[in-house]
């Protein structure tokens, strides 16, 4: 008796679980959270994924951290520095990542490294008395 009472307890709260995730009872319909009835499934389209790195610039003060996500496949990468801009060459058959930071950069005091696929530029403003400021390649650690 007092199984009986459970297992039609039972079947009808599953039954009642079931209906409301959209399980097909009896039928092949399907049926949505607002409990409308649906003939087909929506069509989901699933957007690829860019190549485009992810590119963070936080401000330091004196100067900017860039971090750079995204270059996973990266054997030497190289930064190259030209007044206030950054250029990231990741290497052949890869795109450039430009970066302008808005001040003169310092070469000597600026830093980057590479670890596991994520390259970090410190770039340190030059001071304003320094005239002459040379561009080239930062060495990546």
């Amino acid at each position: 008796m007092i199984d009986d009472d459970f297992e039609s307890v039972f079947k009808r709260m599953i039954e009642e679980l079931m209906g409301t995730f959209g399980m097909p009872m009896d039928n092949i319909r399907l049926r949505s959270w607002n409990d409308s009835f649906v003939d087909e499934p929506p069509e989901v389209q699933i957007d690829s994924m860019s190549d485009e790195p992810l590119v963070e610039k936080i401000d330091l003060g004196d100067g900017v951290l860039i971090v750079i996500d995204g270059l996973n496949d990266l054997e030497d990468p190289k930064v190259k520095v030209a007044e206030s801009t950054i250029f990231v060459q990741p290497g052949l058959g890869k795109k450039e990542v430009t970066i302008e930071v808005g001040f003169p950069i310092d070469l000597e005091k600026s830093t980057a490294s590479h670890r596991n696929g994520v390259i970090e530029i410190t770039a340190v403003k030059a001071n304003s008395n320094i005239k002459n400021i040379s561009d080239g390649f930062l060495r990546i650690k």
